[in-house]
């Protein structure tokens, strides 16, 4: 019966354990790492509490969230944005609702701050939270809507940014029409080749461009025509770019 028990293979035996006290000596570390940064959090110079913000956000782990949630309230307005764009890279949906919070703030930056922030993270309450704050936001805040949606990939937001492509401010316009092209998505062909028409030269670069993103050579005679009247020399080589990125897509056999 013992000559069936076959020995320990020791050099895996040596592989296995020393990977295991690496494992417990690194969690260790993290754990001190952590508890260091959780008091530089506190500390009195804001520019130390921006770097252990940034130290956080290359932290992957639940406890970093709760760090970075814990300052969203801070009194330094760049220590409270730094907070929110590095738990919107992390897309920690914890966030969601302090965001919402902040989105009432009577601070403007900190309005904008979590418009973007919220478009970074995504998701149904955030999307339903923008197109609320569009009904009664001004200018900068739409344009910071437009951009987060951008950022959002939702097919659902397409259409609420073909509508700000007729907002009466050309910036907000503007940035619609990038975030268009950004989601792909052929509902906003139409509606981008109407806006090479717009009196704004970033709103028609803006439109050349996502267009060219969306890759549809049905609207090259657009761009052709467009090209041989525009007088503005940023926007003709907007327009140059997208024309090359058209022209080189294969010409689809029936």
């Amino acid at each position: 019966m013992l000559r069936n028990i076959k020995p320990w293979n020791w050099p895996l035996v040596v592989v296995a354990v020393s990977e295991l006290l690496l494992v417990i000596v690194t969690f260790g570390q993290s754990r001190n790492d952590l508890l260091t940064l959780a008091g530089q959090l506190k500390d009195k110079d804001a520019s130390v509490r921006r770097g252990a913000i940034e130290k956080l956000s290359q932290i992957n782990s639940p406890e970093s969230v709760t760090l970075l949630l814990r300052v969203l309230d801070d009194p330094a307005q760049e220590v409270r944005r730094d907070a929110a764009f590095a738990l919107g890279e992390k897309r920690a949906t914890q966030a969601v609702e302090p965001l919402l919070q902040l989105l009432e703030s009577s601070d403007a930056s900190d309005r904008n701050i979590a418009i973007l922030t919220l478009g970074m993270i995504g998701g149904e309450k955030a999307r339903e939270a923008l197109l609320k704050r569009l009904k009664s936001a001004p200018a900068e805040e739409r344009d910071s809507v437009a951009v987060a949606f951008g950022s959002m990939q939702d097919p659902q937001t397409v259409e609420p940014l073909i509508q700000l492509l007729r907002d009466g401010s050309y910036t907000v316009r503007a940035s619609a029409a990038n975030s268009l092209g950004k989601l792909g998505d052929k509902r906003a062909v139409e509606p981008l080749v109407q806006a090479l028409s717009d009196s704004s030269d970033s709103v028609r670069g803006a439109a050349a461009l996502s267009l060219a993103e969306l890759k549809d050579k049905r609207v090259l005679e657009a761009l052709e025509n467009l090209y041989a009247q525009e007088k503005s020399t940023s926007v003709r080589q907007q327009l140059e770019y997208a024309l090359q990125v058209l022209r080189a897509i294969p010409v689809q056999k029936d």
